[in-house]
Order: structure tokens, then sequence, then C-alpha cells
């Protein structure tokens, strides 16, 4: 660069001399500065000129590259955090899909710690929902479970989704593989299968009674349920409810018992009117017959009132044994309890039904009690009207030339005393309902002999009086054996 220093001219004519000065010195480029009456002029190639441009665009290049390097391995790096975290997120949803509910662990200072936070109270509130919902199902099916009534849930395609433990009893399968078998392979019942499908098909509540079984038959009472859900369908600008059937549940309550109570105070009804209209006809009848001249003739009137005489004690009995019943079932009968020598109080009684034994040509014995049996805790009096009512039956039910014996023997704390006979036995059927009020597996001859119905009801309130019970085993044309279990006195 070669600096010219000028004169102070004219600064009109200033531009024109430059130009003229560059010329001359045969320079690419010249600057003038014109300082009020000074001036300095400045020159210098062109090349110069360029190779310094090149050089700063060069320079400016490699700054931008390595800018545009630091800006792209910033991006990188946030997006890489960002990326790190939806990924998280994205994991924690994923959890909370399969059930998992463990809470995000805290984050602050970036965007995604409120949606952090959004997403582990959802959760929690999940948790805690889900929480609710199980243990209120666990309870339901614990409660279901454990009831007696046989309970089970059949979905829409008529198959079996749940049922209790009493309900796979009373069909008689097993409650591990009923669920998802349909219903009619359960189900062996056309009745229930009908009021399913009824149910299914949209009608409320409905009910039934069933009989199953044939030997010993057990009555259920039936109530089948629809199961619907509500969804909601829009309509609009208003939104409506819409049923759906999607199941029934269906309840089996057993009222075997019920229904025989409900037959024993039918029986009980009709066999109190005829025990008391039979004997009340003959005395009136015979009263009749007295009045209408009998009277005058000795050895008739005699005979009739005898009979008369008869029946009326037979209605005194069957007063007393009614009344002794009540008594008893009511909780209101007075008993003893003391030490009872149970050798003496077998003995009393076989002597006292030997007379009745002979006349039918019976033999009665006691066959074997136990050396170390000797004592029994109970009311002397009761227990010897045990030992009598079972005799009596003895007696009356054995053809002649059979045999009666009497045993005891000594078994967990208790003494069980039997009375055994070769009589005309008691059917399989007859044995449940032997101790029930009034019933006779053979009516006529049981009134023939003046047996009032009651014996065996009497004896068996008597015995679980004590704490102890009373059941037969009876084979039909070959005897029968009744025993009862007392507790041993300490």
């Amino acid at each position: 660069m070669k600096p010219v220093r000028v004169n102070p001219v004219w600064k009109l004519g200033l531009a024109y001399l430059v130009l003229l000065l560059g010329a001359l010195a045969g320079v690419d480029f010249c600057v003038a500065r014109i300082f009020h009456d000074n001036a300095i002029l400045s020159a210098m190639p062109f090349t110069q000129i360029d190779q310094g441009l090149a050089n700063v665009g060069r320079t400016l290049l490699e700054i931008s590259f390595v800018v545009l390097l630091i800006g792209i391995g910033v991006t990188l790096l946030v997006s890489r955090r960002h990326l790190n975290r939806v990924q998280r997120l994205e994991d924690f949803c994923r959890r909370l899909a399969a059930g998992d509910f463990r809470p995000l662990p805290p984050e602050h200072g970036n965007e995604l710690s409120d949606l952090a936070s959004i997403l582990n109270e959802t959760a929690a509130h999940l948790n805690a929902t889900i929480r609710s919902l199980t243990e209120e199902r666990n309870r339901s099916a614990a409660i279901l479970r454990s009831m007696v009534e046989g309970i089970a849930v059949v979905d829409a395609r008529e198959r079996v989704t749940f049922c209790n433990q009493a309900f796979a009893k009373i069909w008689d399968v097993g409650s591990v593989g009923i669920e998802g078998k349909p219903a009619i392979e359960v189900i062996r019942q056309t009745h229930i299968l009908e009021l399913i499908r009824q149910a299914l098909s949209g009608e409320e509540t409905l009910h039934g009674e069933i009989s199953l079984g044939t030997a010993q038959p057990r009555n259920f009472s039936v109530t089948v349920a629809p199961i619907r859900s509500f969804n909601g369908v829009v309509t609009g600008s208003e939104a409506q409810q819409k049923k759906e059937t999607f199941g029934a549940v269906v309840v089996l309550h057993e009222i075997t018992d019920l229904r025989r109570l409900e037959q024993v105070r039918k029986d009980f009804v009709a066999n109190v009117s005829h025990e008391l209209r039979t004997p009340l006809t003959a005395i009136q009848g015979f009263a009749e017959t007295l009045l209408s001249g009998a009277l005058e003739d000795p050895q008739n009137s005699r005979h009739f009132v005898e009979i008369i005489r008869n029946h009326a004690a037979r209605l005194s009995r069957l007063t007393d044994d009614l009344l002794k019943l009540s008594r008893i079932e009511a909780g209101k009968l007075d008993m003893d309890f003391q030490t009872v020598d149970l050798r003496a109080l077998i003995g009393a009684a076989v002597e006292s039904a030997r007379g009745a034994a002979s006349q039918r040509h019976l033999s009665l014995a006691i066959a074997d009690v136990a050396r170390n049996i000797s004592r029994v805790l109970g009311d002397a009096s009761l227990l010897r009207e045990v030992m009598r009512n079972l005799l009596d039956n003895a007696i009356q039910y054995t053809p002649a030339g059979g045999s009666i014996n009497i045993s005891a023997t000594k078994k967990e704390g208790f003494v069980v005393i039997t009375v055994a006979d070769t009589g005309i036995g008691i059917p399989q059927a007859d044995q449940v309902r032997i101790f029930e009020r009034f019933y006779r597996v053979d009516a006529a001859r049981s009134r023939e002999v003046g047996g009032t119905g009651l014996g065996l009801a009497i004896a068996k309130h008597i015995v679980e009086a004590h704490g102890g019970q009373i059941w037969v085993e009876s084979t039909v044309a070959e005897g029968s054996q009744f025993h009862f279990s007392l507790p041993v006195a300490a």
C-alpha cells in the first residue's frame, strides 16, 4: 500500500484526481479520504483484496460449520433427553396396562414433569380403585362360596361361568371343572333350563320349585334373575341408558325340611283327628246302643261298658302322650339328672315287659352288658319310659317264637344300649321317618295293639334331652336294632 498525501484541492475535483493517480500508479483499487483541508489516498491490488475476502469467507465457513456441529450436538442431546423421558412415560403406560402401578420417579424443571405427575396420580387412583374392586370381588366370592344355597352364573351363551360348592354338590359334579361347561351338561333339569332361557330373553326375576331324587327326594326353591349392563346410547342431544342382558344368576334353596315339616303337620292333624275320631265313634256308638235298650241285657251291657272303658283309656293315653311330647319339645319337662344304675334299669324294664312277651311266646333276655358299665347320668323315670317304649315296639312287631335281646357297650364316654328283635323289620325308606309323631310302618297293626304312634317320638326327645342320640338299623323280614346312647356318669 502506498499512501499519497496531497495538498488541499477543490473537493469537487478530488475524486477525478484520485482516479487519475490510481491509473498512473498501476493500482486496481484506490480510496481517497478527505479530512477538511487534507486528503489521504490509499491504494492496493484487487488480487490482495480478493484473497482477503476469501480468507474471511473461509473463516466464516469454518465458524459456521463449528456452530452447526455444536447446534447439532446440543439438539441431539436435548432430543435424547426428551426421547428418554418420553420412553419412560411410554414404558410407564405399558406397566399401567399390565397392572403395575409403581409410580415414576419425580422429575423437576422439564416440560414433561407435569405430565409425569398427572400419570402418577392417575396410577395411584387406578391402583386404589382396582384394589377396592378386587377386595369387593374376593369378599363377594367368599360369601357366595360359603353360602349353603347353590348359586351359579350363566352367560348369554348358556355356559356356566361361576358356581359355588353347594351348587356343584346338588348336581353331584366337581366344582373345579364345571365353569365353562354348557348349562345343559351341568343342570339336568328342564324346568331350570327353561327359566334360564326366559331370564336371558329379558324377563324379570323368575321363581320355581323342583324335586330331585326318587328314593329320598330333595325339594328346592329356584330363583333365576337376569344380569344386565347399562350402555350409554346417544340419541340427538340426550344420552339414554340401554339395558343389555348378558347373563343370569341361578339360586337353589333347599326346602326339603320345610316341605317335610309341612307334610308332618298335615299328617299330624290327620292322625290326631283319626286317633280321636276312632275311639270317640266307638264310645258314642256303644253308648247309644246302651241307651237304646242294651242296658237291660246284663251280659252285653257289661261287654259294651268294657269297650267304652278301653277306648276311654286309649284316649287318655293319647292325650297324656301328646301333653308329654309337647312339654318335652317346649323344654318344659322337669328332669332330675342323677347317677342311674344301668344294670338295674335294664333289669327292671325287662321284668316289666316279660309278661307281655310271654303272652306272645317271645323270648326276652339281657344278652350282654359290659362289666365296666355300671352307671349313667340321667333321669331314671324318663329312661325307664324309653326302655318301655322300645320293648313294647319290639314285642308288638315280633312274630310268635321270636326273640328280643338287650345289650349295652361303652364307646367314647357314652353307653350305647341296644334293643334287638327278630321281628318284621322296617323298610329303608321308612327308617328316616320312624321317629316322627304318629308315623307307623304298619298303621293297621299299630292301632290293633292299641299304640298311639307317639312312643318313638317321645323316646327320641328324651334321649336327645340327655345329650345322646337314638337310631335304628333294620332289615325287612330279619329284624330291627334300636340303639340309643347316654353319657357315662363321672
